[in-house]
């Protein structure tokens, strides 16, 4: 009797093990289906979680920004090709930072490009303006650069007439009419080519910079430039040599040599060697060449033999008015 009880016992195990065998197989079991549900739950929490430190976390940025005080504008409020694009037809200065001015030109007719080709032009009379219509805002001090040659980057037509964008040289001012100027692109080397000349006896920690890749003289007052000027530098096969060096004690009011010859020469190398001058003169009597007089501050090969070369009122300014011993910083 005990031997039958066992067989059927075992009889009956076997066969309830043979019916959940598959489930035990295939994860189909009440304990599988409960673990399952956990991480499917833990991994739903999870998102729900990273979701909401990810909204906290832009909420506190959000916060932070808005607690955290605004950086001052460090904009000049003269500027350069650098700070802005030449191609706006609205140039924004301090002058004409109010809240008037700023919708003032937006009622005014529109400009339409006519070309971005560069002009030299004298500025000879009238206004400075914000924006290319005599009913914007003026520059304060337009009248210092009047009689002096500009520089145009950019022109547009805007009721009937043309407008001129006007920097001296790399600064930008503002607009200009067609009636105040007079082009001069084929002799604007006769013209001092920076605007305004200072007083060289009353610049602060005088020091000159010069660029040889940007066609560039700067006259600076420590680390600010209170001047600059078109200027050209050695040709292919010449060097002009980079460094650190001092204005000598070599001056010329003309000189001629088998190198040619210029006018207002002051010497910052190795005596007479090297020089800031005058555009090259074709014989010792003159003129001027003006092959090279059309390349003062136009970028690629150079035209000197190492020299500096100057407009003409440049080089007379600096023969009359730098300093010997003044540092001169030459850079590529």
């Amino acid at each position: 009797m005990k031997k039958f009880i066992v067989f059927f016992a075992s009889g009956v195990l076997l066969f309830y093990c043979g019916m959940n065998l598959e489930k035990f197989i295939t994860g189909d079991f009440h304990t599988l289906k409960s673990e399952q549900t956990v991480v499917a739950t833990t991994f739903t929490q999870a998102q729900e979680e990273k979701t909401s430190t990810q909204s906290s976390n832009k909420k506190k940025k959000v916060t932070e920004e808005k607690d955290s005080p605004k950086e001052e504008s460090t904009q000049p409020s003269i500027q350069n090709p650098e700070a802005i694009s030449l191609r706006e037809p609205f140039t924004v200065m301090k002058d004409f930072q109010t809240e008037k001015d700023a919708f003032t030109w937006r009622n005014l007719e529109p400009a339409i490009l006519v070309n971005e080709q560069v002009n030299h032009l004298l500025f000879r009379e009238g206004d400075i303006y914000a924006y290319p219509n005599q009913q914007a805002q003026k520059l304060s001090n337009a009248k210092q650069f009047h009689s002096l040659m500009a520089v145009s980057r950019q022109t547009v037509k805007s009721a009937g007439k043309l407008w001129y964008q006007v920097a001296f040289p790399d600064e930008v001012l503002g607009w200009v009419c067609e009636d105040q100027v007079t082009l001069h692109n084929e002799d604007y080397y006769f013209y001092q080519t920076g605007g305004v000349q200072p007083d060289l006896a009353q610049v602060k920690n005088l020091n000159i910079e010069v660029s040889i890749s940007k066609k560039r003289v700067y006259v600076k007052s420590g680390q600010q430039t209170v001047y600059t000027m078109l200027c050209q530098t050695a040709r292919n096969g010449y060097l002009t040599p980079t460094g650190i060096y001092h204005v000598n004690e070599y001056r010329a009011k003309s000189f001629w040599s088998t190198f040619g010859g210029a006018d207002y020469a002051v010497g910052w190398k190795d005596g007479g060697l090297y020089l800031f001058h005058s555009v090259d003169k074709e014989t010792d009597s003159g003129p001027y060449a003006k092959s090279q007089g059309l390349k003062l501050g136009v970028e690629g090969d150079g035209v000197s033999h190492g020299c500096i070369q100057l407009a003409i009122p440049d080089a007379k300014w600096f023969f009359e008015q730098l300093p010997t011993g003044i540092l001169v910083t030459i850079n590529e």
